[in-house]
């Protein structure tokens, strides 16, 4: 994956397209578009952590019909070696180290932005040789959710057979 500084103009236009990728993923589900908070991915647990990663697995379980739309990734500890975003078996490796070192600390994906339902999984490692239990940076992107909870769908009930008495077999 290559990642670019904000000051790229390159970049600016992925931030954007992810934008429109989360608005129109807020306007299909009536839903509303938030920034992605220490909230979305820890849930009762986000004070503890607040703008820092978890070192080791992070399970974030989506409301039903929520979107994570991710456009890049901000990190300010020199010893973050990667995140790895899963889901469905799938692995999305970002290797953020060289991030540190740009400036603004914000590395931006260049590709499509990544969008996630369900269950996701952020795996994150650290070299650091100290004994810490996070890492200080954070995924930068949108977090789509509905204003209302979708329906529960129901199996269709099967028709009674014509020709016998409601009680009989």
């Amino acid at each position: 994956m290559w990642f670019l500084p904000l000051t790229r103009n390159e970049a600016v236009e992925a931030i954007k397209k992810a934008y429109n990728i989360a608005q129109e993923h807020a306007r299909k589900i009536g839903g509303r578009l938030e920034l992605l908070q220490p909230k979305h991915v820890y849930g009762d647990a986000a004070d503890k952590f607040g703008y820092t990663l978890q070192l080791g697995r992070i399970t974030v379980n989506l409301p039903p019909a929520a979107v994570v739309v991710l456009w890049g990734f901000y990190n300010a500890d020199e010893y973050l070696d990667f995140v790895r975003f899963i889901q469905d078996n799938r692995v999305h490796e970002w290797f953020v180290e060289p991030i540190v070192y740009y400036p603004e600390r914000v590395g931006v994906w260049i590709e499509e932005p990544l969008i996630f339902r369900n269950v996701l999984y952020i795996d994150v490692h650290t070299t650091s040789a100290e004994n810490v239990d996070r890492a200080y940076g954070w995924p930068l992107g949108y977090f789509v959710y509905p204003l209302q909870q979708p329906q529960e769908v129901k199996p269709p009930r099967r028709p009674r057979r014509a020709g016998r008495p409601r009680g009989e077999a």
